[in-house]
């Protein structure tokens, strides 16, 4: 699977715990194109939650 520059971005964000509102304002980007990004993270990366997310990030090497 291949990630964007940005949705690894958002990706790694979750991994460290952050909250869409946070990582929009670091992006300087809108809470809702953040809420996209996640939304199409979940469908590709086949999980359900920002738990589910970072640890598929992690044991699979996808986040620096």
């Amino acid at each position: 699977m291949k990630l964007s520059r940005r949705e690894t971005d958002v990706l790694r964000l979750i991994t460290e715990g952050y909250t869409n509102t946070q990582i929009a304002e670091l992006l300087d980007v809108s809470a809702n194109t953040v809420k996209s990004y996640v939304n199409g993270l979940f469908n590709k990366l086949g999980v359900n939650d920002r738990t589910q997310a970072a640890v598929l990030a992690t044991r699979n090497h996808l986040i620096l």
